[in-house]
């Protein structure tokens, strides 16, 4: 498992091979700026993550040679603010740093619209 990941996610015994995250630390560290009700509803109905997905290299990195885009959360508790600084920087991406947390889509839907917005628009 990825060193970002460790200790955030707990292997669901029923479903080797996969991991979730611990439905009473959901809210905390998934999703701290989204309303209470809406992070339990997050937390109840999330999927589990085949591991291998935190761990498999790929073949080919698309940021090599396309544009890319980056929604940096300064106050993610599952990817460090640092951690995506530096692969917005390898990426060469246009970012925007927001206050948020790892759940930002749900959080601030209006600023990742508008940043898939900006990139639709430029890679027309």
């Amino acid at each position: 498992m990825s060193t970002v990941a460790i200790g955030l996610l707990t292997t669901a015994a029923a479903t080797p091979g996969f991991a979730s995250q611990e439905p009473g630390k959901f809210h905390h560290q998934f999703a701290a700026d989204v309303p209470a009700g809406t992070a339990a509803l997050m937390a109840a109905t999330q999927r589990p993550i085949a591991q291998s997905a935190l761990e498999e290299k790929t073949e080919a990195a698309a940021w090599k040679d396309k544009p890319a885009w980056a929604v940096i959360t300064t106050q993610d508790l599952n990817i460090p603010a640092e951690v995506q600084r530096y692969m917005a920087k390898r990426a060469h991406a246009h970012s925007i740093e927001v206050r948020a947390s790892h759940s930002v889509a749900v959080s601030q839907p209006k600023t990742v619209a508008g940043v898939i917005e900006k990139a639709a628009r430029a890679t027309r």
